[in-house]
């Protein structure tokens, strides 16, 4: 949380290729070095190692990804990406369990410290790879040609209606910009509240054993979920994307895991509660739909738009430190303290959705407002006065109209 924002602020220096294959080989070794502590002290000190070192990835993957996608294609592209995480939940505890059963002993260590070795291992060609592939910012990417380079930038340019784009007001600049818009603080909130809803997923293996099954089978029947929840979250961030569309592609997995939330309270039947399951898993449909409103709700400067991103993704993940108590075990097996907390944080996100829907379209009216002003006092002489007073306000373009 603490190594995002600055990070993101550096992304104006750096290139996103060589930024980010350093953040994954640190990671890698950083992570590694974990099989190779011999205490308490040192888990520590490396755990809160990796914390800084995989910090700055996801913010600065989404502000990549906002330079070079339209609003009709973001979406579903932070879906794909987070669904490769979705997938690694969902099979990771049967690859670790795997991992310490058949390398406990060999070459001398203990099985935990291979797990570590060998989830490091793939980080580092993987970085190699990063570098010399990975595009930068559409002006920037040396490997591709003057053609392609102005074609990107113009796509992007067009679609936000910013031909006449701002000068970048440098890092500082766009952090004040950033901490002043309400419309940020919404989004970091929603998002809060679906992070803090979806903090059963950290106890995913526990909330399936309650259904009194086998380690093996539990950790099968802890796989189709997730599964489940990247697929729906690609389909539903596809559609918001064809639709131009955020409010509703939110709100109805909102609803439907609030559901989930309840049936999983109030009975102990285990088919209703492993259908609650794949219910409660629905939060993350509404994932990436909320990040893509960050770039829609703050198109420009494009400094204020990245620090945004990091923002919203560290201030959200405030949930991973008190929902780590959501599920202690006096609580078991039906956990309906931990349910009713996170039902109560998606009826939040579902409210601070409606919220941040009627002030966008407050927004819009005004820009339509003061258009229908200018035109009404200048007929065709192509000012644009009041216009723009209104659109610097919230640093876009007086053509511009926000994604609801």
């Amino acid at each position: 949380m603490i190594t995002q924002i600055p990070a993101t602020m550096l992304l104006a220096h750096i290139r996103p290729s060589r930024f980010l294959a350093c953040v994954v080989l640190a990671f890698a070794g950083v992570s590694g070095a974990t099989a190779a502590v011999g205490g308490a002290a040192g888990v520590l000190v490396v755990r809160g190692a990796v914390g800084v070192v995989e910090g700055p990835f996801f913010a600065a993957a989404l502000y990549l990804f906002s330079s070079w996608y339209t609003r009709e294609e973001l979406a579903k592209r932070i879906a794909v990406m987070f669904a490769a995480g979705q997938g690694a939940g969902a099979f990771g505890g049967l690859l670790g369990s795997a991992v310490l059963g058949g390398m406990e002993g060999k070459g001398g260590l203990e099985g935990w410290r291979w797990l570590f070795i060998l989830v490091a291992l793939p980080g580092f060609p993987l970085a190699v790879v990063v570098w010399w592939v990975l595009p930068d910012y559409p002006a920037t990417t040396m490997w591709l040609t003057e053609e392609e380079r102005e074609l990107a930038v113009l796509r992007i340019a067009e679609e936000a209606n910013q031909e006449d784009e701002i000068e970048d007001v440098g890092a500082w600049a766009g952090l004040r910009m950033a901490f002043a818009d309400p419309a940020v603080f919404l989004i970091l909130f929603m998002q809060l509240g679906l992070n803090t809803a979806a903090s059963f997923v950290n106890f995913f293996p526990t909330i399936v054993a309650t259904l009194g099954y086998g380690q093996t089978k539990t950790l099968l029947l802890s796989a189709p979920p997730p599964m489940f929840a990247a697929i729906l979250g690609i389909i539903n961030s596809w559609h918001s994307d064809k639709t131009k569309e955020r409010f509703w592609h939110i709100i109805w997995p909102q609803v439907v895991c609030s559901i989930g939330f309840i049936i999983s309270a109030v009975t102990m039947d285990k088919a209703a509660r492993y259908t609650a399951t794949f219910m409660m898993m629905c939060v993350y449909g509404s994932y990436s739909c909320i990040l893509s409103w960050v770039s829609t709700s703050l198109p420009r400067p494009a400094s204020k738009r990245a620090v945004s991103y990091a923002l919203v993704n560290a201030g959200s993940n405030l949930a991973s430190v008190y929902a780590s108590y959501f599920y202690p075990k006096s609580q078991g097996p039906r956990y309906w303290q931990a349910n009713v907390a996170n039902l109560i944080f998606s009826v939040a996100c579902i409210l601070l959705a409606t919220i941040l829907r009627v002030y966008l379209s407050w927004r819009n009216r005004q820009l339509d407002e003061a258009a229908v002003k200018d035109g009404e006092v200048n007929g065709s002489e192509g000012n644009h006065r009041e216009t723009e007073l209104v659109a610097a306000k919230w640093q876009c373009n007086p053509s511009y109209r926000y994604t609801l």
